[in-house]
């Protein structure tokens, strides 16, 4: 708690998102001032309270974002007789918009949304059942002053949300006394914190929360009394980016360069011991990435996890457990009972687009980590909703030799994904992770692909990946409290990397010179060889002649290339007045090439040579051999 709160202590105040804030102080400067100048007649209930606070880190990314309790510590005044306790209401405003979850009770927008009178133990603590400030919840003082913190009196109230704004309204009030302290725990407060910037040059924004609170009342007397509160604004979180997402090759850098590269005449399937790649999400900092409850993991580290836990109690006041569900105890009564808890732990999320057609996709149903992780994910069937355990296509071969494996039986178990209209999506829930160091997740990807040039499949195309956040809402449609909407919830701030290219297979030949000057021409031929005795698919595909040299025309596309034919050209007709050299690019996996010199009319110079094939381009610096299925490089 104290390395959070150090960690962030640095930041300064930032004027300018504060300036909507700062809109709302005088007017609640007068509401203190008049709460001041109450009667004096009912100074035996007068209370001076400190608010303070110990912000956490919030994700900038994040809807729903838990911030810091605030504790309201009272001293001063008279400790009431049995009997009818003086009420009060206590408001917090925000700079963010409030997004607790909304639940159905008595108060008015009626959320998770508590607050805890003296921090009971968790047997003593007493949920206010029924409409604030109904008797039920007030007539147990009992002239001691101990009645909250025993549970004989309700100490745990609902607060209703507006906006950015929560409220608790007739909260019992009694005076410790000079020798005592009342606390006041305002707890499970969700905001949208997309809605607060971080600041420049690495320095957090800030959610800040103005407390007040109107003069408690004395029963049917209406006597009322002071509840002043110094320190009245407080931050309640610091907020930050809080995940990046990388492409890494797979095997520690050694596995295919990114984006994937894929010849369309080959089938392609990277080594089951190396990915093809690695999707890689690293925490900013140490509690990005949180687990739904403490609740144990019920899978051993590195195992594919079947099914959550179920939720474990969260009730000791001002704990930080650092999960995704804020303060939580299922003993109590209705609404109280479901308070605070959310659906699932922290979800990764991977979306890949334009996928060409014939392109399978394989990764690892868990996260993969050189063998040394103490983190756990595993992959869930759906986005939303609860958590759903997805079963490995292959738990004997996949894995990688760097990365991985780290599962049962050393494998990463694998699973195929649908791709729908060239698109396929992974997600994973958070089952393990630590609260002190920043976590780096890694899943495996493979791809794999079957030739089939005269079907053109796989499709020529580039593929991308979006790294993210699961449950993504965009800011208007989850930036708000909600009954229904899913927590934790976050927007999509991830941008398309290239993950894959297929090409379509293709001869580069070099014919180092050739002329149409002088009385000299030369004449070119290039055949496609993919008709031939061992089996290779015939191929089609349309020569583009590149000239560099004196005199250089623009570039010249034939017409298709029937597999089996040869095309010619006459450098007069084709490049007039030209001599260098030209390069020339055919879309298909082998050809051939053949130039011939003469002077005009071969009458008494002439020579022929062979183009030089020259290695694919797109393959050098690969991680694949040139002359893996490539058919041959450079030759005559």
């Amino acid at each position: 708690m104290q390395e959070n709160f150090d960690r962030f202590n640095y930041a300064i105040h930032k004027e300018k998102e504060m300036a909507d804030f700062r809109r709302w102080i005088p007017a609640l400067a007068v509401l203190v001032l008049l709460i001041g100048l109450t009667s004096t007649a009912s100074a035996q209930i007068a209370l001076t309270c400190n608010a303070t606070v110990v912000p956490p880190a919030l994700r900038a990314e994040g809807l729903t974002e838990l911030v810091g309790d605030i504790v309201l510590s009272c001293t001063g005044g008279t400790p009431q007789p049995a009997g009818v306790l003086p009420t009060a209401n206590i408001s917090v405003f925000l700079n963010a918009p409030v997004t607790s979850r909304l639940s159905g009770s008595g108060v008015t927008n009626g959320a998770e949304t508590l607050l805890i009178i003296d921090d009971p133990a968790t047997a003593q603590q007493n949920g206010c059942v029924g409409a604030l400030g109904g008797s039920t919840c007030l007539q147990n003082g009992n002239g001691v002053g101990n009645e909250f913190k025993t549970g004989a009196a309700a100490n745990v109230y609902q607060g209703g949300v507006s906006g950015s704004t929560v409220t608790f309204n007739g909260v019992p009030i009694d005076p410790p006394g000079t020798t005592g302290v009342r606390t006041f725990r305002i707890t499970n407060v969700r905001v949208n914190a997309t809605a607060v910037a971080p600041g420049g040059s690495g320095t957090p924004g800030q959610v800040v929360a103005l407390v007040s609170a109107t003069p408690a009342t004395i029963g049917a007397s209406g006597q009322t009394g002071t509840l002043a509160i110094n320190n009245s604004q407080v931050t309640v979180g610091f907020v930050q980016t809080s995940m990046s997402f990388s492409l890494v090759q797979g095997n520690n850098g050694s596995g295919p360069s990114i984006p994937v590269a894929i010849r369309q005449c080959s089938s392609f399937a990277s080594s089951k011991t190396t990915a093809s790649a690695i999707l890689q999400y690293k925490e900013l900092f140490p509690t990005a990435f949180k687990t739904r409850t403490t609740a144990p993991d019920p899978s051993p580290i590195g195992t594919a996890v079947s099914a959550a836990p179920a939720p474990a109690a969260q009730s000791v006041p001002g704990f930080i457990y650092n999960t995704e569900t804020g303060f939580y105890n299922p003993a109590l009564a209705a609404p109280y009972n479901a308070a605070g808890l959310a659906d699932n732990g922290t979800r990764l999320k991977a979306v890949f687009n334009n996928i060409p057609a014939g392109v399978n996709i394989w990764v690892s149903t868990l996260n993969i980590g050189n063998g040394t992780i103490s983190n756990n994910a595993s992959m869930t069937g759906s986005e939303y909703g609860a958590f759903f355990a997805v079963p490995a296509t292959d738990t004997s071969d996949y894995g990688d030799s760097y990365y991985g494996p780290l599962g049962a039986g050393g494998v990463s178990p694998v699973v195929q994904l649908p791709v729908v209209n060239g698109t396929a999506t992974a997600v994973w829930e958070t089952f393990a992770s630590s609260a002190t160091a920043t976590d780096t997740f890694n899943f495996g990807v493979w791809f794999t692909t079957t030739a089939n040039v005269s079907g053109n499949s796989p499709a020529p195309g580039t593929g991308t990946v979006n790294g993210s956040y699961g449950t993504i809402y965009t800011s208007a449609t989850g930036g708000a409290a909600s009954s229904t909407l899913q927590i934790p919830r976050f927007v999509d701030t991830s941008s398309a990397k290239n993950i894959l290219a297929v090409n379509v297979c293709r001869t580069s030949i070099l014919f180092p010179f050739v002329t149409n000057q002088a009385g000299f021409d030369t004449g070119l031929a290039i055949s496609n060889t993919t008709t031939d005795p061992f089996g290779t698919a015939a191929q089609a595909g349309a020569c583009t002649l590149n000239f560099y040299g004196a005199n250089a025309p623009a570039p010249i596309t034939s017409s298709s290339v029937a597999s089996g034919t040869t095309a010619t050209w006459l450098a007069s007709s084709a490049a007039p007045n030209f001599q260098g050299y030209v390069i020339a690019v055919c879309n298909f996996q082998l050809g051939h090439g053949f130039a011939f010199v003469s002077d005009v009319g071969a009458r008494n110079l002439a020579m022929g040579y062979l183009g030089l094939v020259l290695p694919d381009p797109p393959r050098q610096g690969s991680g694949v051999s040139l002359t893996a299925g490539s058919g041959e490089t450079l030759a005559q």
